[in-house]
């Protein structure tokens, strides 16, 4: 009778344990890191997710200004970011509202072609909350 009970506790262990990783494997899906080329709807605010990079275009135009930062994805959409470089003709102008070295953070939320970006935060990160909090679609 001990063996059988036992065995019961053990198999009943087991299933708990792939019940478990299950759940795991499903939250972690859900946690899909941003990707592709979004455009702020009704702005010029462009960004773009690539593996670990997010590329800011403000004005579309990378030639006028890009801003370049490596960024991971936390949990519930938290995405942390911190630019690494500045490039285009105006990059002199910008290294002072962003400088290189500049982290903060913002929630994304996709659905299908849409997003959200939304809660950035950080130190002296204004002219990226003004500039990019707001609702996007796929490009």
């Amino acid at each position: 009778m001990k063996r059988r009970t036992f065995l019961g506790a053990l198999l009943t262990c087991g299933t708990l344990g792939l019940i478990h990783i299950a759940t795991v494997s499903a939250d972690e899906k859900d946690q899909a890191a941003p990707s592709g080329v979004w455009m702020l709807k009704g702005g010029e605010m462009r960004v773009e997710f690539a593996k670990d990079t997010l590329k800011i275009s403000p004005h579309n135009k990378d030639e006028f200004v890009l801003i370049v930062c490596k960024f991971s994805l936390q949990k519930d959409g938290l995405v942390k970011a911190k630019v690494t470089e500045l490039d285009g003709k105006a990059k002199d102008k910008v290294k002072e509202l962003v400088p290189v070295g500049l982290e903060f953070s913002f929630t994304w939320k996709a659905n299908g072609d849409s997003a959200t970006l939304a809660s950035v935060k950080g130190e002296s990160v204004d002219v990226f909350k003004n500039h990019m909090e707001g609702d996007y679609d796929k490009k």
